[in-house]
Formats: structure tokens, C-alpha cells, sequence
């Protein structure tokens, strides 16, 4: 019973603690999320206004992947994909985690979270585009909101907190008070680095188990 009001309480403290943190941070949280939505509109009206072709050409690959899918011709590698969504994500974490300490290092932050709301944006619009309204927005959310339910607001805490050091840096010129800033934008950033790699996890636990599933008896 201890135990359990323990966890409690820690678990309590942690979502206390975020809370806390968005309050903070809400212009830049506004500002960063607003940028993420900016790029999921762009990536949409990407495809929308894409040439007869080009929408062609999308909707022949995604049909084509989900035949391959239903035939059983297409396998997936679990050890290459976790290892590759890992990696990704580390690697997305360590540059947000860079950029925030150099001089141009805003318009990157909002050139990376913009970039991943329209590479988001074009998924999701070129899996409606190709399955339909119903079917589409079904399996999108099915197939991508498992791992980026985590993912997204890790990158946007990431975003934030680059941020904030950025315009820290800019403000103070205290040694002692930077480094302080520095340590502290390096330990969030782990954090924010681990709940990635978190959702990397669950995407290669959901592709492995029921993707393939989905696409033989849903689609």
C-alpha cells in the first residue's frame, strides 16, 4: 500500500512538475506549436496542389506498399527499424540540442519543427488522398498517433527549451550563469531524449505486431 501511495505521489510530482513548466513557457510553447501546425497545413496543401501526376504518383506508392503488405511480399526488419527510429530521433534531439547555444539557432528550431508538422501533414494527406476520407484518417491515426503521441511533445519541450538557452545566452554574458543554463537545457534535453526513444519503442512494437494486420483486414 506504501508503494503504491509512493508512485503515487511521484508520478504526481512529475506531471506537476510539466504543468509547471508549460505555465512558464506558454508564449513559447504558442509559438513553437504554432509553427508545428503551420508545417502539418503546408504539408497538406503540398499534396493537394500537386499536379495530376505528382497525386498520381502518391497514391500509386501508398497503394502499391499496402499490396505488398497484403500479399506478404513486403517484410519488416525489427532490429533495422528501432535501430533506425532510435538513431533518428537521437539525432534529431542532438541538433534541436546544439542550435540552441548558436547565433542563428531560433530560425532552425523553427525550420526542424515545422519541417516534422510537414512531413507529418504529407502522410496523413496522402493516405486520405489514397484511401479516403473514412478509411484514411482511420488508418492515419491508427498508424501514427502510437509513437507521435510521445514524440511530438517531446520535440516541442526540446524546441522550448533550446529556446529559452538561446535567448539566455543572448541576454547574460556571466560565464557561471550560462554554464548553469547550459546544464540545465543538457539535462532537460536528456530527459525530453529518453521519452523519444520511448516512442521509438512503440512504433516498433506496434509495426510488429499489429501493422501488418491492419493493412491485410481494415484496408
Amino acid at each position: 500500500m506504501r508503494n503504491k501511495r509512493g508512485l503515487y505521489k511521484k508520478s504526481n510530482k512529475f506531471f506537476i512538475a510539466i504543468e509547471n513548466h508549460v505555465n512558464q513557457n506558454i508564449k513559447e510553447y504558442f509559438t513553437i506549436s504554432l509553427i508545428f501546425i503551420i508545417g502539418i497545413v503546408m504539408g497538406v496543401i503540398l499534396v493537394n496542389c500537386s499536379s495530376v501526376e505528382n497525386q498520381n504518383s502518391i497514391t500509386g506508392y501508398v497503394n502499391g506498399f499496402i499490396q505488398s503488405i497484403k500479399n506478404r511480399e513486403y517484410t519488416i526488419d525489427g532490429g533495422k527499424l528501432i535501430t533506425k527510429s532510435i538513431l533518428s530521433n537521437l539525432k534529431l534531439a542532438g541538433i534541436i540540442w546544439i542550435v540552441g547555444s548558436t547565433i542563428i539557432g531560433i530560425p532552425i528550431i523553427y525550420g526542424i519543427v515545422g519541417y516534422k508538422g510537414l512531413c507529418i501533414g504529407y502522410s496523413i494527406s496522402a493516405i486520405i488522398a489514397t484511401l479516403g476520407n473514412a478509411k484514411g484518417i482511420t488508418f492515419a491515426l491508427v498508424t501514427m498517433l502510437a509513437q507521435n503521441i510521445i514524440a511530438i511533445p517531446c520535440i516541442l519541450a526540446l524546441a522550448v527549451s533550446s529556446m529559452k538557452l538561446h535567448a539566455f545566452i543572448i541576454k547574460i554574458k556571466g560565464k557561471d550563469d550560462i554554464k548553469g543554463e547550459i546544464y540545465r537545457h543538457t539535462m532537460f534535453s536528456l530527459i525530453m531524449a529518453s521519452g523519444l526513444i520511448l516512442s521509438s519503442f512503440l512504433e516498433y512494437l506496434f509495426t510488429m505486431s499489429i501493422f501488418s494486420d491492419i493493412m491485410i483486414n481494415f484496408i
